[in-house]
């Protein structure tokens, strides 16, 4: 929790937006799994969905760590990972998303916010 209390909000908004795109997506299709099944049909759908949002919820995750080095070059890379997280995500990648775009921006106006300047 100390290293949760030391990250900045744009961080949070991140990790955030990569933990509901991996968590809703394996909670969604796996609670319908396991009520009523998945039709054999939808299996390469349901799949690629998974993977898509796990591996893109890995690098907005992932993005939040580069927002640390370098805050413009992190904020550009959740900004494309979030508009490709909402555009093939399903719907838990466009809620994953919609949270990695407002990290996004937040991270981008985090040097013209006046809480955030040094005098």
């Amino acid at each position: 929790m100390v290293e949760l209390g030391a990250k900045q909000p744009h961080e949070l908004l991140l990790m955030l937006g990569g933990v509901l795109a991996i968590l809703l997506s394996v909670a969604i299709y796996g609670i319908q799994a396991a009520n009523q099944g998945i039709q054999p049909s939808q299996y390469s759908t349901v799949v690629t969905t998974v993977v898509i949002n796990v591996v893109l919820g890995g690098a907005l995750w992932a993005s939040a760590a580069i927002t640390r080095k370098n805050l413009m070059n992190g904020a550009i890379v959740a900004g494309v990972i979030s508009i490709i997280l909402i555009y093939f995500g399903g719907q838990p990648g466009t809620i994953g998303g919609v949270v990695g775009i407002l990290g996004a921006i937040l991270a981008a106006a985090k040097p013209y916010m006046p809480w955030s300047r040094r005098d």
